[in-house]
């Protein structure tokens, strides 16, 4: 990245200067290198880990990092567990098919604006199914950026207007491969990847801003397909291409073989590194390199959170583990109670330690009682992430 771009970045982040330790900014200096911020409809991004600016949404998400509060930055919410596709790996595989209503939904968004959220993540299921999908995002606005996860089924032209008039931050379609006939065939329904790619085409004309997800299986990392992703990522005029790591979850409960090696996780957080660094492109957000130990490690149930779509309140959209359900006790409470087991960030993925603990075709999530049975405890004095460790100095 460019000095210019660095320092222009840099601004995004004024409000923590003076408010955090000088190590800490001097850290997100060094960091900044990393990525590809860009600008879309007069906001700059850096990925959709973070909110863009000029945005309210960024100006709270600086206000509890200042504060060192215990916030979720970010939340997912299932807003209905139906979708058209059955793809093996999906992480929502293994819970009720019962979904919360109209009110109850707004009334949990509601819920995660008072907690303090500064992303709000919609999912499924196939979050388009939802016509009052809109609603939605409208209710989490202004103080919280809003992205839609899709696999683009019937995202067309008109669909694509009205998230842009409700004012979505970013609508993000999951590719499974850059191959038609191999994305078809993990869906399972011919014509899938033709869907998304229309649905890319409806964002970018409707003005929305687009981003693509993909899952970073090792075949993908072999076979070079990831790279071609990018490739269709960067002629779909996607802003940025989201690398997720394989968890043992949902769909692949059990599948440990599916978790990658330390090399694996390396290729991918080189990948990050390699396409951040040139001129053109999409930007690259890597999760094994944003929740490396080097960077902020796993944030579950610290400043992250996953509602499903019968309320049941998890500490991310991979650790299907409940602590309660928002429709029956307030939120606020639920996320005291996790603050037991989730007082600072952790080293290592969480579902990591986890996945060979919880069987497959076990009904998910896991019972609060059993939830909380097999959450690790810290080890005392175990070393936090790198960018929390300098955070958390006074």
């Amino acid at each position: 990245m460019s000095w210019r771009r660095r320092w222009q970045t840099l601004r995004m982040f004024r409000p923590l200067i003076g408010r955090v330790p000088a190590s800490h900014m001097l850290y997100l200096w060094r960091q900044l290198r990393f990525e590809k911020p860009h600008r879309f409809a007069g906001q700059v991004r850096i990925n959709t880990g973070f909110p863009p600016w000029p945005s309210q949404a960024l100006d709270r998400f600086c206000a509890a990092v200042a504060a060192r509060r215990r916030v979720p930055y970010s939340a997912y919410l299932a807003v209905t567990s139906e979708c058209p596709y059955s793809c093996r790996h999906c992480s929502y595989a293994g819970r009720s098919t019962a979904t919360m209503g109209h009110e109850a939904l707004l009334d949990v968004v509601g819920q995660i604006k008072a907690l303090g959220a500064s992303t709000l993540g919609f999912t499924g299921g196939e979050p388009l199914l939802r016509e009052d999908l809109e609603d939605l995002i409208a209710a989490a606005r202004p103080e919280m950026a809003t992205i839609v996860f899709t696999t683009g089924a019937t995202l067309d032209a008109r669909r694509a207007e009205r998230l842009a008039a409700a004012g979505v931050t970013c609508v993000t379609i999951g590719l499974e491969s850059a191959d038609p006939a191999e994305h078809d065939r993990v869906r399972g329904v011919a014509g899938s990847f033709a869907q998304a790619q229309a649905g890319g085409e409806a964002c970018r004309t409707a003005g929305v801003y687009l981003a693509v997800s993909t899952v970073g299986f090792r075949q993908k990392i072999v076979s070079g397909d990831l790279e071609r992703i990018y490739e269709l990522a960067g002629a779909w005029g996607a802003g940025e291409l989201r690398v997720l790591t394989p968890i043992a979850t949902g769909g692949i409960a059990g599948s440990g073989e599916s978790m990658l090696t330390d090399t694996e996780r390396r290729a991918l957080v080189d990948f990050h590194i390699r396409r951040n660094s040139e001129h053109t492109g999409p930007a690259v957000a890597s999760f094994a390199r944003l929740e490396s130990d080097d960077l902020f490690g796993c944030g579950a149930g610290y400043h992250h959170l996953f509602i499903d779509a019968t309320g049941e309140v998890c500490p991310c959209d991979l650790t299907p583990l409940s602590f309660g359900n928002a429709t029956v006790e307030p939120l606020a409470d639920i996320w005291a109670r996790m603050g037991k087991c989730f007082d600072l960030p952790r080293r290592g993925c969480l579902m990591g330690r986890l996945a060979g603990l919880i069987d497959a075709g076990e009904p998910l999530p896991l019972p609060r009682e059993r939830s909380e049975q097999i959450t690790p405890p810290r080890v005392i004095n175990e070393p936090l992430p790198e960018g929390y460790r300098r955070l958390m100095r006074t």
